[in-house]
């Protein structure tokens, strides 16, 4: 029955979506080409007596001396108003708008990043700090509209400023890959800055050439900076003779190639070298002695760091002064209190520390489950203590001060899916981090990483969310399920975000479940008694940045990753109860929340179902990726215990629920893949999975 059920389902969406039942690979990137909807005009919606309303005709007008950023938003605006409101526009510069249009002005009294829209009977004026924050204006004036499905805009005059810069992201369209609708895209949704993985001079961690340059200008159009996140190897201490010359070739000539480039980001893991600190060994973590128990540098907060940056700041400064040198603390992060903030009180005061908002922090959940959080997860909203303890001391040195703060939508909670549907836990996080500005100063957002971001309604909170003057959240949230589903079905939606969100403060962000059922989804395998998966037999595009190599495919491997997770066989069995219970609720909660979705859909007309057919889809992969988790974890406890009937009990329920995963995944090209792995957990991978447990259990197991 839960299989028909699901089936079912796929069908429907698939009528939704086309007629087809699958979409083919990649075809998500389709999607991603659109920046303006078409076609979101209600045609019944009519104006108020205090609304100015856009009319064929309408101009948008800027001043003469307009650079390419204010002319190419304002185009895009008129692009807007004829593919989304059926309103044609035309651009001009040089002079106003007159009644009825919008009129453009530079006003050098605002603050950074500031801009005020004035509405009236006559038209909109804007006078905004400089061509980011008037194209941000025109972005809002369309989120505005959207709101309302119509070209309708209220009178009255509102003052707004981004809260951060920079707010950067990787692409979400593949790694270090950034087509011109994508940047748009992240233009519209706030953010002001994206970043390449750098390795060489045109050398990425996506391509071994890539025209990054082109990147930068492209971006720069769109009013977007660029950060680099160095993966460059310069392997030397910053006493030894030879560094400068090194650092010189390396790090000054990679500034020295990016003349337009706006940082560059370094993290230990990535920036090792062979430190003199006492407490860490001098070797890279590849050649590290695995009799010596001490880290390497990149895994410690050494006392030479300071000396490192310096160093190699002073090979960037000869080539382009003023680059931003972000220093990320990610490694780090669970060592001592102590010698974190020592290496922070002799820091370089020129250089910007980025430490992450919500990780390596001890909790107690609900149900008494205790755990340190592992990589970057929605679990806990934060601050955690390590930020905290890090942006207060950053604070009073006068340190700039940036966050990892995983605020572009998608953390690795899920590691297939485009972002997290869960709102009312998304605003938690956004409050932490707007407390964290007020608090400490914190200025600037890494938004995601190789994980990429995806344009969603919670890009549309985030945004007013770090938006001085920008709309409440519930107001904003309601107005969003109004407009995607209609006014009738918005307390339901609603409450489905609101049990999905409850459903997320459940998960253990542990590296057992961020590396395993959690990253590849119902993909992953179930394989007790069966022999060992190789990495090399899992079917993974063999053209992928990591692919598998940052999954564990054999659940009761050791995780190289966290020694208090250790193996399931050495932890206590109440305590793995304890997280199998937490799942079960978040089982429920995800189930409903997805059933709300499929009701809303089959409640509107075709032309409107599509969004609320893809929502449902959202949840019941969550659903199905917390049902392998339980499987496999039950599967875990059995075969460790020598109990092999069970084995086999929980195997048929894992074939039963991967095989009902299957259409879900056919039905959106986007479940599954993530731009560093790609295709981990698509439908090749989850028949590969299903043909396995046929060969490990039997035909048996498909009863």
């Amino acid at each position: 029955m839960e299989f028909l059920k699901v089936l079912i389902f796929a069908i429907a969406i698939g009528g939704a979506l086309a007629g087809s039942a699958a979409e083919r690979p990649y075809d998500f990137r389709k999607r991603l080409e659109v920046v303006h909807e078409p076609g979101r005009r209600d045609a019944a919606a009519r104006p108020t007596p205090t609304d100015f309303v856009f009319a064929d005709g309408a101009v948008v007008a800027v001043p003469a001396d307009a650079d390419e950023v204010l002319v190419g938003a304002a185009k895009d605006f008129c692009d807007y108003l004829d593919v989304s409101m059926g309103v044609s526009a035309r651009f001009a510069r040089g002079r106003a708008a007159g009644s009825g249009g919008v009129t453009v002005a530079p006003d050098a009294s605002l603050a950074p990043r500031a801009y005020r829209v004035e509405t009236a009977k006559g038209g909109i004026r804007i006078a905004a700090a400089d061509s980011r924050a008037a194209a941000q204006a025109l972005y809002h004036l369309e989120d505005l509209m959207n709101l309302r499905r119509a070209p309708f805009v209220a009178y009255g005059s509102e003052s707004r400023r981004s809260l951060f810069s920079p707010r950067m992201t990787h692409s979400g369209w593949g790694v270090d890959v950034f087509p011109e609708a994508h940047l748009s895209q992240i233009a519209h949704a706030g953010m002001d800055a994206i970043v390449i993985f750098i390795k060489d001079v045109d050398k990425t961690k996506g391509a071994d050439y890539q025209d990054v340059n082109d990147v930068i200008r492209r971006a720069k159009r769109h009013g977007l900076d660029t950060y680099l996140y160095s993966y460059v190897v310069a392997f030397v201490h910053p006493d030894d003779p030879k560094a400068k010359a090194l650092f010189d070739s390396t790090y000054g000539r990679i500034a020295a190639a990016y003349p337009e480039a706006k940082g560059i980001v370094f993290v230990g893991e990535s920036c090792q070298f062979p430190t003199k600190d006492e407490r860490a060994q001098p070797r890279t973590n590849r050649d590290r002695d695995l009799n010596d128990p001490r880290p390497t540098a990149g895994w410690w907060p050494c006392r030479d760091y300071p000396d490192w940056l310096r160093a190699v700041k002073a090979a960037i400064d000869a080539r382009h002064p003023g680059m931003d040198i972000v220093f990320w603390s990610y490694n780090w992060g669970r060592q001592p209190k102590e010698p974190r903030l020592q290496l922070i009180d002799a820091l370089p005061s020129d250089v910007t520390l980025q430490a992450t908002f919500e990780m390596f922090e001890p909790l107690t959940l609900r149900n008494g489950y205790a755990y340190q959080t592992a990589d970057y997860s929605l679990a806990f909203e934060g601050p955690g203590r390590y930020f905290a303890s890090e942006a207060e001391h950053a604070y009073k040195r006068g340190l700039r001060l940036y966050s990892m703060s995983n605020t572009g939508g998608l953390t690795w909670d899920y590691g297939v899916m485009p972002y997290q549907p869960v709102p009312f836990q998304w605003h938690r996080r956004h409050d932490a981090v707007v407390k964290a500005h007020r608090d400490w100063g914190l200025s600037g957002l890494m938004e995601c990483h190789h994980y990429g971001w995806w344009p969603s309604f919670i890009s549309e909170l985030e945004k007013e969310a770090f938006t001085e003057g920008g709309m409440p959240f519930e107001t904003h949230l309601r107005a969003i399920a109004a407009r995607d589903f209609g006014a009738a079905n918005g307390d339901r939606a609603l409450e489905a975000w609101r049990l999905w969100s409850e459903a997320t403060r459940d998960f253990v962000a542990s590296d057992r479940n961020q590396y395993g059922p959690f990253r590849m989804g119902p993909a992953y395998p179930y394989n007790f008694g069966g022999r060992h998966i190789e990495a090399s037999e899992f079917p993974c595009p063999p053209y992928a940045t990591f692919g598998v190599r940052i999954a564990r495919l054999n659940y009761l491997d050791r995780s190289s990753y966290n020694p208090e997770y250790g193996e399931v066989g050495k932890l206590p069995l109440a305590k793995m109860e304890k997280e199998l219970e937490l799942l079960g609720d978040m089982l429920v909660k995800l189930r409903r929340g997805a059933e709300s979705f499929d009701a809303i859909a089959a409640s509107l007309p075709a032309e409107r179902a599509e969004k609320a057919w893809r929502m449902a889809g959202l949840g019941h992969f969550m659903e199905r990726t917390v049902a392998t988790a339980i499987n496999v974890k039950h599967g875990a406890i059995a075969h460790r215990a020598g109990r092999k009937d069970e084995v086999f009990a929980w195997a048929r329920k894992e074939y039963a629920n991967a095989a009902a995963a299957l259409p879900i995944v056919e039905a959106d090209s986007r479940l599954g893949w993530e731009p560093s792995m790609e295709y981990i957990g698509g439908p090749e991978q989850l028949r590969w999975k299903l043909a396995r447990m046929r060969e490990t259990y039997g035909d048996a197991v498909t009863k």
